[in-house]
């Protein structure tokens, strides 16, 4: 590792800043990145302390002790951001997906105990080491991808007791990543099958709008609570009720919505004060023009969307026409095991029809908005953690023309290299990493 957090990076081809004014961007201002040409970037005990042309930035910031990381030729930008993924889970489901692919419907593979119920037996099931070691392992997967900040949800337990515990299990993953962690309570992800109730639905809703919300808040770990609204699931009115509960007691809201038909997902999120509507494959047009501007963030998974085979695709494009501001995640899960937000991020540009700058923004400074992290990530700003990317092309354009894992050469959190030539070193954050203090600790 480099060592207490001090790096100059010099030479960038290309320094993308996505330079932070206070607001998230939407509309015009999505696909505004920023270029700084032969730049540099300087980063002191874990933070940023410039950006600029590696002449300006050298003439403050050269010393001879601190190490060097020569980026000719290369594309420098902001650590991307991850928020959406699921990565507390047991068991495989890859059966599933070769079902899909031979012609089986959703409806069959859950008929026949299949989706997402499936895993939360399986997870129920499992034992602390093998959650925590798969985990690990998919954190170092996902800074291979490029990602410096990761929201990561529980909704594999369904019960207060596990929900609980699983909340617990995620805040001790924050010793295995040098990543910064955001956890998300997630007990509203479907109705669980085993309740015993006529009114499953109902139950159920009325059990996570009150002694589980309550007992998450008391517990202090969840910094968001993130509630479906789907069609035979959640309907808007009893999300409205959970989200009701959640922000009385000072816990933000994230929203799942229209990922499988039209919910009202977006609107239900908009109006209840959302901080984030997540899916969006299937909101109407019409509806996104309804709601018009929002400052709920509309994050989109295309990853989600190939996987699933959904015969439609969020329209991203309508979002930003109605000046929303748009987001871009994986969707790491137990369906899903795409851990790469930087491919996500280049397979997002044709698959909505966005441009490179947007889907950049998408993945950074919106992203971070949308976890109420821009303070400190999301872009290449001075006093912001000291988290970038290094990448083998000179100008970011060229990620988009296919799959770019390969071009990742260097990640840097909190000033410290923890990826090198491909090569992950100090996976575990260690005392030495600057921003411990901004780890969230009791409650929040």
């Amino acid at each position: 590792m480099s060592g207490a957090g001090n790096v100059n990076v010099v030479n960038a081809e290309s320094v993308v800043t996505v330079a932070d004014d206070g607001r998230v961007r939407r509309g015009a201002t999505q696909g505004e990145i920023g270029l700084i040409a032969d730049g540099a970037v300087a980063i002191r005990d874990g933070k940023i302390v410039a950006v600029g042309s590696t002449g300006d930035v050298l003439a403050d910031w050269s010393d001879e002790s601190v190490p060097v990381i020569d980026a000719t030729g290369k594309t420098v930008m902001p650590g991307l951001v991850e928020c959406h993924s699921h990565p507390l889970f047991g068991g495989e489901r890859h059966d599933e997906y070769a079902e899909r692919l031979g012609g089986a419907s959703l409806a069959e593979v859950a008929a026949r105990g299949g989706g997402i119920w499936a895993s939360v037996v399986a997870t129920r099931e499992s034992s602390d080491s093998d959650l925590l070691t798969n985990m690990a392992a998919a954190f170092d997967r996902m800074v291979r991808g490029g990602i410096t900040t990761a929201e990561v949800k529980s909704g594999y337990g369904l019960t207060l007791d596990d929900e609980l515990h699983q909340l617990d299990l995620l805040q001790q993953t924050r010793a295995l990543t040098p990543m910064e962690l955001v956890i998300t309570f997630l007990g509203a992800h479907v109705v669980p099958r085993d309740i015993e109730a006529e009114d499953k639905g109902q139950v159920y809703t009325d059990l996570v709008a009150g002694p589980m919300t309550d007992a998450v808040v008391a517990q202090g770990i969840a910094q968001f609570q993130d509630v479906t609204v789907e069609d035979g699931l959640f309907t808007p009115a009893q999300a409205l009720s959970i989200m009701a509960r959640s922000h009385q007691l000072g816990l933000k809201t994230r929203v799942h919505a229209d990922a499988w038909k039209p919910s009202e997902g977006w609107r239900t999120a908009v109006e209840g004060g959302a901080v984030s509507a997540e899916h969006l494959t299937y909101t109407p047009d019409e509806e996104i023009d309804r709601v018009g501007r929002a400052d709920t963030v509309a994050v989109v998974l295309p990853v989600a969307e190939l996987i699933y085979m959904t015969d439609r695709r969020a329209n991203a494009n309508r979002f930003i026409d109605n000046d929303v501001p748009l987001a871009i995640s994986t969707d790491y899960c137990s369906s899903i095991h795409a851990t790469s937000l930087l491919s996500t991020m280049t397979m997002a540009g044709p698959w909505f029809r966005i441009t490179p700058a947007q889907a950049i923004v998408a993945c950074t400074l919106n992203a971070a908005y949308s976890l109420g992290l821009a303070d400190r990530c999301g872009s290449l700003d001075v006093g912001k953690r000291g988290d970038l990317l290094v990448l083998d092309c000179p100008h970011p354009n060229e990620l988009f023309l296919g799959l770019a894992d390969d071009m990742l050469s260097t990640v840097v959190i909190g000033g410290n290299t923890v990826l090198r030539d491909a090569v992950l070193r100090d996976a575990v954050m260690d005392s030495n990493t600057v921003d411990s203090p901004h780890q969230p600790q009791g409650d929040l």
